[in-house]
């Protein structure tokens, strides 16, 4: 015999038993190192995807910059408001939502897609 005991590491048989279970291992362990990095560097928080506008930013300055750009279809003053325009970041018509909360600000911003817009015509409804 060419191979001991000791050398059953070498052999298909070894590597057709193990592999599933070294590789789940190791797969487990790639993402786990990926989602340390993830969280060693987050985005900004003051972030957002409408170009002017910053997370905590009152809700007249945000009326102010989104109106800009896009139409103002539906406001709750001081809550919340509803715009239609182009987005940048997705390069179409967006529906987007900007939320408020008190004194905090500006605290989430939502875009959903348009199919009923059209760059072709500035986003803008017929």
């Amino acid at each position: 015999m060419l191979f001991g005991p000791q050398f059953r590491i070498l052999s298909s048989d070894f590597w057709r038993s193990h592999a599933r279970g070294s590789f789940g291992w190791l797969a487990m362990a790639v993402l786990g190192a990926m989602g340390l990095v993830g969280c060693a560097s987050p985005p900004s928080p003051s972030a957002t995807v409408e170009p002017g506008v910053q997370m905590g930013d009152s809700y007249a300055q945000v009326l102010a910059v989104v109106s800009r750009n896009n139409t103002v279809t539906k406001t709750i003053e001081g809550q919340a408001l509803r715009a239609e325009g182009y987005s940048p970041m997705f390069r179409d018509c967006r529906s987007k939502y900007f939320i408020f909360q008190g004194d905090k600000g500006l605290q989430q911003v939502r875009l959903e897609p348009a199919p009923h817009l059209s760059v072709k015509r500035d986003c803008r409804q017929p």
